[in-house]
């Protein structure tokens, strides 16, 4: 598969996903449930793209703790 194709296949299938979640455990309707998920899809994926560019540039800053973390001290 291209990486086009990965991509169309992984937003049907997290679109799925939360049109069944919203359909099944909030007792939405259906209509209600596919026009929901039309909002949350792309949010989820801006959300996942934010993050990674988050820590990317983090990385490139060289954000570290100020504290170590606790399984640091002990040794």
């Amino acid at each position: 598969m291209t990486r086009w194709q990965k991509n169309a296949a992984c937003t049907l299938a997290l679109y799925a996903l939360v049109v069944l979640m919203l359909r099944f455990t909030s007792g939405e309707g259906w209509h209600t449930s596919l026009l929901i998920a039309l909002v949350v899809t792309p949010l989820a994926f801006w959300m996942g793209w934010l993050r990674r560019r988050t820590s990317e540039q983090a990385g490139q800053w060289g954000r570290r703790r100020v504290r170590p973390w606790p399984e640091e001290r002990r040794g």
